[in-house]
């Protein structure tokens, strides 16, 4: 059980590192690209949001080094606090949603728009990714909390 909890601690940490990458990434491309003021402004918006979780995800992933998970107590309690980790993380990732679509309507329009679509798109899959891993890690150390009970 308690290589599980490791595992599903690191995969969340891992996802916040990914979240505060890709952050950064967007802020540095995002000047570079065709975009409407609009998108640029939720885009940085978005930016900045994605730096907090992360941050928020790196503190609290911080909490649980210490924790030895040996007991079904602690590991309902890590389990605890990756869930809200995990509910924090993904309430900005679906925020992705609409400027996703509104940069795919961009260029649709105008192909000059594909480059701020294509980035966007592919910083919110690669954001996803690891969030699904993430998540995956903590379904199996939940699953070996309910075996165990």
């Amino acid at each position: 059980m308690r290589s599980a909890a490791q595992q599903a601690i690191e995969s969340v940490r891992e996802c916040g590192l990914q979240m505060s990458a890709r952050a950064q990434a967007l802020r540095t491309a995002v000047p570079k690209v065709r975009m409407d003021a609009a998108d640029r402004a939720r885009t940085l918006e978005l930016c900045d949001q994605l730096s907090a979780v992360a941050g928020e995800v790196a503190s609290g992933v911080a909490g649980l080094d210490a924790v030895n998970a040996d007991s079904s107590d602690e590991v309902r309690e890590v389990l605890r606090t990756l869930s809200t980790l995990e509910a924090e993380v993904m309430q900005v990732l679906a925020a992705f949603t609409s400027l996703v679509d509104s940069l795919e309507q961009a260029a649709e329009r105008d192909e000059a728009n594909e480059s701020a679509y294509s980035l966007v798109i592919d910083a919110a899959a690669g954001m996803l990714n690891s969030f699904e891993t993430a998540k995956s890690a903590s379904e199996a150390l939940r699953a070996k909390l309910g075996g165990r009970g």
